[in-house]
């Protein structure tokens, strides 16, 4: 066999397996029986030129009605028949496909609809029930990113909890309605009456801190879960600096959100590295309680963050990620982000 026929049938190979490569994409799922079609051409093609080179006395014999193959000629029509027949019963697969995907678009834009609607109608509406829905992400079997809805407190079995906190890490007053307040609460010790009597994780916080006065925008401290260790099965509070506090005007969003998202799961990556049992992380929707922030773009952002570190952490310990949706118009946004985001096997 010549260098240049060796060359030839090295280029139509590596083609081939580069174009069925390309075609697997997710983003052209409905459309794989057409794209893989010429993939398999320049396998038939490579694979009779190594043939033929190899056995130059194989022929192709003409028939009335076609041809008749004999030879190497007759192995490589062989492989092509077999391949093409193969593919045809993908074609079924990928109508199906597509329509799923169809399905899934409407059902996001029907969510989205629903968030338009409540947002200049009735307001949001607490969830009371907490469900879990997740889905992995694409050619991953070790991590998943889902949505679990209602009150944090009443999230069971998930290693990480993460506080959305000031710059100052300043918690909540137990009386408060956030987040911080009720990891306060439900992480202290408390009396027969119900009385918070020892301030465990605002106090390791602040231990946490060394005296400094304020942290940096998406910088993260991390204590221990108090007395939710037994009551919860937590492991670790993620305490993540998501808003900043202004005199006057309360408190707002900080700007990178993919940061606090990005240092979160870094941090827990590095503690499962030294030896802590972390395996899920829940993440509430950072900034959003006081409502000056924009709902849709916290959730399109945590997501693609959370995501963009698992494609870039194939071997991360954390296997999955809760958003976490305490309204109804909350869970619809983020049920329909994960429908949206083509890095995530939703039909599978």
């Amino acid at each position: 066999m010549s260098s240049l026929q060796l060359a030839i049938t090295a280029i139509l190979t590596v083609a081939g397996i580069a174009l069925q490569i390309w075609s697997s994409a997710p983003r052209r799922a409905e459309r794989q029986y057409a794209l893989q079609l010429p993939s398999v051409l320049l396998y038939s093609l490579a694979t009779a030129l190594f043939l033929f080179s190899i056995f130059p006395d194989s022929m192709a014999e003409g028939r009335a009605l076609g041809f008749g193959l004999s030879g190497a000629a007759g192995f490589a029509a062989f492989f092509m028949l077999i391949s093409f027949t193969w593919l045809a019963k993908t074609r079924r697969r990928d109508e199906l496909t597509a329509q799923l995907k169809k399905a899934e678009r409407e059902n996001a834009s029907l969510r989205r609809q629903l968030v338009a609607e409540r947002s200049t109608g009735e307001p949001p509406r607490p969830l009371a029930q907490s469900t879990r829905y997740d889905v992995p992400l694409r050619g991953s079997r070790r991590h998943r990113v889902g949505v679990v809805t209602g009150n944090l407190v009443n999230v069971l079995g998930v290693d990480v909890w993460v506080n959305p906190e000031n710059t100052r890490m300043e918690m909540s007053r137990v009386d408060e309605p956030t987040v911080s307040a009720a990891i306060r609460y439900h992480g202290g010790r408390r009396d027969d009456a119900g009385h918070l009597v020892d301030d465990i994780i605002a106090k390791e916080l602040v231990e946490r801190m060394a005296g400094r006065q304020h942290v940096s925008a998406g910088q993260v401290l991390v204590t221990g879960p108090g007395e939710l260790l037994e009551s919860h099965q937590v492991r670790k509070i993620v305490h993540v600096a998501s808003v900043e506090g202004e005199p006057g005007s309360g408190y707002r969003q900080v700007m990178d959100l993919t940061r606090c998202a990005r240092n979160i799961l870094s941090e827990v990556d590095r503690l499962a590295e030294a030896g802590e049992p972390l395996r899920s992380v829940v993440l509430p929707l950072l900034g959003t309680g006081g409502g000056n922030s924009d709902l849709q773009r916290t959730v399109d952002t945590l997501l693609a963050a959370t995501v963009g570190y698992f494609e870039t952490h194939p071997a991360s310990r954390i296997r999955i990620v809760y958003l976490l949706a305490y309204t109804d118009v909350q869970e619809a946004l983020c049920r329909s982000a994960l429908d949206m985001r083509p890095e995530l096997s939703t039909g599978d």
